[in-house]
């Protein structure tokens, strides 16, 4: 089979195309004939960076939607044509092949309205939007959420996730995300390099400031959010940590999140397992109905990956970029 791997954790141009064996999952995982994979700013993070237990040449890549091809012999709950979606245990990674092996219980069902495309742009975006809206902020409706870097593949899934909550939401993204952040029902966006973000937030809040704010930036970013924010109120991290309190622990008692879908392997029990698949059953099932947007706004065919992965790497591109395989319906 055809598959993108990684020589050394030395950057994209060490990413190349070449064949090797088609993967035969373990007792409890499945394999799949790979439809089409998401790309996102972890993979060429890691194509840079590498990860501990990858020995080269390494195949990379974490969102996937396909067709089951064959199910090890301790899994009950999948059987060979079942359409599905996983994000990979970035110990292993794998993604960006024709076939694909995962554990079983990390995999979610699609529904048959929901094509391959908009299935495979959920995990990696979406499953940390949902941890950051649902399980960190639990947000409700009536409050004041503030998303930072609302443009990209979080921050987009966290507008709409926020919005269905009932919140009101205010999306700081670059001029050009603008138009597509309203349409996802943004009660109103705000350009960090032109507007003066605190003076907005003063006037959209009527001065009673923020409940939370999801920080897709860094923690400069989320440092300077933190003064926007409430008493009590509540600040997550998704693409970067502090490395110390923003503000003094006796000031605003706000509560520090982070959100690290990357270590749910390595690091959670087999509970925060099945609930990634639970996320992703969710998030398909609300696509499906026509109550969240997949972002999919450029496909490209599987020989053009690495090409995607450049452009997503400038920060030009606005909204999800999916590779297909060649030949592959939904």
């Amino acid at each position: 089979m055809n598959v993108w791997r990684l020589t050394k954790p030395e950057g994209l141009t060490h990413l190349k195309l070449e064949e090797t064996e088609k993967p035969t999952p373990n007792s409890d995982e499945i394999c799949i004939q790979v439809a089409a994979v998401s790309l996102n700013p972890m993979d060429y993070k890691l194509a840079n960076w590498g990860y501990a237990t990858w020995n080269y040449p390494q195949a990379i890549g974490l969102d996937v939607s396909g067709t089951v091809t064959e199910v090890g012999k301790d899994v009950v709950q999948f059987k060979a044509g079942d359409r599905v979606l996983f994000f990979a245990d970035p110990r292993t990674a794998g993604g960006f092949a024709e076939y694909a092996t995962c554990k079983a219980n990390a995999v979610s069902r699609i529904p048959d309205s929901l094509d391959f495309q908009q299935a495979a742009a959920l995990p990696c975006a979406g499953y940390s939007a949902w941890m950051a809206v649902y399980d960190k902020l639990q947000a409700k409706s009536g409050q004041h959420i503030a998303i930072t870097g609302a443009g990209g593949g979080v921050g987009g899934f966290a507008v709409q996730l926020a919005k269905l909550a009932g919140a009101h939401v205010y999306a700081i993204a670059d001029q050009q995300h603008h138009e597509r952040l309203l349409q996802y029902g943004a009660d109103a966006v705000i350009d960090p390099h032109k507007d003066n973000v605190a003076m907005r937030i003063i006037e959209l809040t009527e001065d009673h400031l923020l409940h939370s704010v999801i920080d897709c930036v860094s923690a400069k970013s989320g440092s300077m959010m933190s003064a926007l924010i409430r008493y009590n109120g509540h600040i997550v991290m998704v693409a970067d940590q502090f490395n110390q309190v923003p503000l003094l622990a006796t000031t605003k008692a706000l509560s520090l999140h982070e959100v690290a879908l990357h270590g749910t392997f390595a690091h959670g029990t087999p509970e925060h397992i099945y609930h990634l698949a639970d996320i992703g059953n969710s998030l398909s099932n609300l696509v499906a109905e026509g109550k969240l947007d997949a972002m999919v706004t450029e496909v490209l065919p599987f020989e053009q990956l690495v090409e995607g992965l450049e452009k997503l790497k400038t920060m030009s591109h606005s909204g999800k970029i999916v590779v297909v395989m060649d030949e592959v319906s939904a």
